[in-house]
C-alpha cells in the first residue's frame, strides 16, 4: 500500500515541477489555465505525504510489538531496510556469506583515490588552494608523498602490495592525477605517468588486477579555471587527456592489456551537489541548483565521449561510469520538498539519463536544464553507496541506528537497495567500486562490512549473478576525506602506515572464505 502512496506522491510533485519550473527557450509560453489543475494537486500531495508519516510512525510503533511485523528477513531481505533491527534474527551473518564463491574472476578489492592518499603530491590541484580556505591547517595531510611515493620505488610497491595480500583482496582500484601528469595546459609530465603504468605492472605481477579512475574529484587548477564539466567546450580537454592516460595503461601485459577496467568520472552528481549547493567543494556556491544541473549534464556528457572514444581504441577493455547511491529520507512530511530535489540532483536524474536516454533537471521557480545528449553507454556501472542520510531538524540521526564519523547513520542494507535500483536504471552489469565506514570502533566495523556484503549477496539473487561482478572496500589507508579534512574521518582498512585495523579482520576472513573456493593463481593477473 505504502508503495503506491509514494508512487502517486512522486506523480503530483512531478507535475508541480513541470508547471512552475521555468520554460526552456523553445517552449511556448503557458496560460494561467496550466496552473488551474494544482488546486486538486496540492491538496493530494500533502494527503500523500500525511499518509507516508501515518505509516512511518505506525511501523515504529509496531517495532515494539513481541509478534513479528516483518517477515523474516531471510524470505524478504527487505524488511531490514524498513527496520535495521531485523538484522538480529538473521544471527551470525558472516557465515551466511558466499559472494564470489567459486568464481575467481570476482573483483574483490580495496579502493583509494591519489589527492585523498597522496595530497601533497598533486599541487596543481584545484584543491591545493581551496583547502587552505576550507580545512583548518591541523587537519591537513601531514607532509610526504603518501602512497604515491611508494608506487615510485620497487620496495615502496611491494609494500602496498603487502598489504593487499595480508587483506586477500584480488583488485586495486586507484586514480590516475590528472594535476600531475598535466599540471598546465600543453604541458605533460611523463616520468608521473610512467610511475602508474609501472605500479599497474607491479599489481598485475602480484596477482591483482588494477582498476583506474580517471577523473575522481580532482582535476588541474587550470581545467577548473576554465569552468571544468559546467561549460560543455571544455569536454575536449578532459578527452585529450584520458586518450593519453588509456594509451599508456592500455599496453599489452603478458597477451592482455595492461589495465582492463577503467572509470571516467567518479560520482558526478555528488560533485556538482557539493560545489554549487552544499558549498563544500571549488566553487563553494550555496543552491545554485542550475549550475549543478549544467556540471553534471556536462559531466555525463564527457562520460559518453570519452567511453565512445576510448572503446573504439581498445574493444575488450571496460569502461564504466560511478554513480553514489544517495538517496535522502525525510524525517518528517514537511521536509519532503527538500529531500525530493536534492534526491532529484544527487541521484535520480542521472539514474533517468541512463534509463530513457534524456537530461533534465526541473526545479520549480528555479531551472529547468534539459538538453540533447549523446546515447548513454557503459560496459558496467561502479555504485557506491555509504549510507540513505535520514533528514530531519536535528540531523542525520535515527530512532536506533548507530551513527558513523562521516557523520551518517549506520546502514549496511542500504547497500541492496543500491545495486537493485541502479543496476535497473543503467542496464548493465553493477560493481560496487566502494563501501565502508567511517569509524574508530572495531565492533562497529567489524560488523557493518559483513553485513554490507551480506546485503550486496541478496541483491545479487535478484539481479543474476552476471550482473554483480565485484565489491572494492574503501579505503586502502585512511586518507584526506575532502573538505572534511583527515579527522575525525576513518574509513581505512589500514592506518596511513599500512597497519591492519582492528575490525578489518572480518573482510580478511570472507575473502580467505572465498578464495578456498577459487582455484586461483596467486601471481600474474590473469
Amino acid at each position: 500500500m505504502i508503495s503506491h502512496i509514494t508512487a502517486f506522491n512522486d506523480r503530483i510533485w512531478a507535475d508541480i515541477e513541470d508547471r512552475f519550473s521555468p520554460l526552456p527557450p523553445q517552449a511556448k509560453n503557458w496560460k494561467i489555465i496550466h496552473l488551474l489543475p494544482l488546486l486538486a494537486e496540492l491538496p493530494l500531495g500533502i494527503v500523500s505525504n500525511f499518509l507516508q508519516a501515518v505509516n512511518k510512525t505506525a511501523s515504529y510503533l509496531a517495532s515494539f510489538s513481541p509478534w513479528p511485523a516483518f517477515p523474516h528477513p531471510k524470505k524478504d531481505f527487505s524488511s531490514v531496510l524498513e527496520d535495521s533491527r531485523q538484522w538480529s534474527r538473521l544471527g551470525d551473518i558472516e557465515d551466511k556469506i558466499n559472494l564470489g564463491h567459486g568464481n575467481p574472476q570476482f573483483l574483490f578489492g580495496t579502493a583509494t583515490c591519489t589527492l585523498q592518499d597522496s595530497f601533497n603530491e598533486c599541487p596543481d590541484s584545484q584543491w591545493a588552494e581551496w583547502t587552505k580556505k576550507k580545512v583548518p591547517e591541523d587537519n591537513l595531510p601531514k607532509e610526504g608523498g603518501g602512497l604515491f611515493s611508494l608506487y615510485r620505488t620497487e620496495a615502496g610497491r611491494k609494500q602496498i602490495t603487502d598489504s593487499l595480500h595480508k587483506l586477500g583482496v584480488n583488485s586495486y582500484r586507484f586514480s590516475i592525477p590528472w594535476s600531475k601528469i598535466q599540471p598546465k595546459e600543453g604541458e605533460w609530465d611523463e616520468e608521473s605517468l610512467r610511475v602508474c603504468v609501472e605500479f599497474c605492472k607491479h599489481l598485475r605481477n602480484e596477482g591483482i588486477t588494477p582498476m583506474v579512475t580517471l577523473h575522481h574529484f580532482s582535476e588541474p587548477l587550470w581545467f577548473h579555471e576554465k569552468g571544468s564539466f559546467e561549460k560543455e567546450e571544455n569536454i575536449d580537454a578532459f578527452l585529450f587527456f584520458t586518450e593519453k592516460a588509456f594509451d599508456a595503461l592500455t599496453v599489452d601485459y603478458s597477451g592482455k592489456p595492461l589495465v582492463d577496467h577503467f572509470c571516467t568520472i567518479n560520482e558526478p552528481a555528488v560533485e556538482a551537489f557539493s560545489r554549487f549547493v552544499r558549498g563544500a567543494f571549488s566553487p563553494g556556491l550555496f543552491f545554485n541548483f542550475k549550475r549543478a544541473a549544467q556540471f553534471l549534464k556536462g559531466a555525463l556528457k564527457a562520460h559518453c565521449i570519452v567511453y565512445d572514444k576510448l572503446k573504439a581504441k581498445a574493444p575488450d577493455v571496460k569502461i564504466g561510469i560511478v554513480h553514489q547511491y544517495l538517496k535522502m529520507i525525510p524525517s518528517n512530511p514537511l521536509l519532503f520538498p527538500v529531500t525530493h530535489y536534492l534526491n532529484r540532483l544527487v541521484n535520480s536524474v542521472s539514474l533517468e539519463f541512463f534509463r530513457t536516454g534524456k537530461f533534465s533537471f526541473k526545479m520549480p521557480f528555479v531551472c529547468n536544464v534539459t538538453g540533447e545528449m549523446p546515447k548513454p553507454k557503459t560496459d558496467f556501472v561502479g555504485v557506491q553507496y555509504y549510507s540513505r542520510p535520514l533528514i530531519g531538524l536535528t540531523g542525520s540521526t535515527s530512532y536506533y541506528e548507530p551513527m558513523t564519523q562521516m557523520p551518517m547513520r549506520e546502514d549496511p542494507e542500504g547497500l541492496y537497495e543500491a545495486i537493485i535500483e541502479t543496476h535497473k536504471a543503467y542496464k548493465a552489469p553493477v560493481i560496487v567500486t566502494e563501501n565502508g565506514i567511517s569509524t574508530h570502533n572495531a565492533a562497529q566495523r567489524a560488523r557493518y562490512v559483513p553485513r554490507a556484503l551480506y546485503a550486496a549477496q541478496r541483491a545479487q539473487e535478484v539481479i543474476g549473478k552476471e550482473n554483480l561482478l565485484g565489491y572494492y572496500l574503501w579505503s586502502f589507508t585512511d586518507n584526506f576525506e575532502w573538505d572534511m579534512g583527515m579527522k575525525p574521518q576513518s574509513f581505512g582498512a589500514f592506518t596511513i602506515d599500512q597497519k591492519l585495523k582492528e575490525g578489518s579482520q572480518a573482510f580478511a576472513r570472507i575473502l580467505k572464505a572465498w578464495r578456498s573456493t577459487c582455484k586461483t593463481d596467486d601471481r600474474i593477473a590473469s
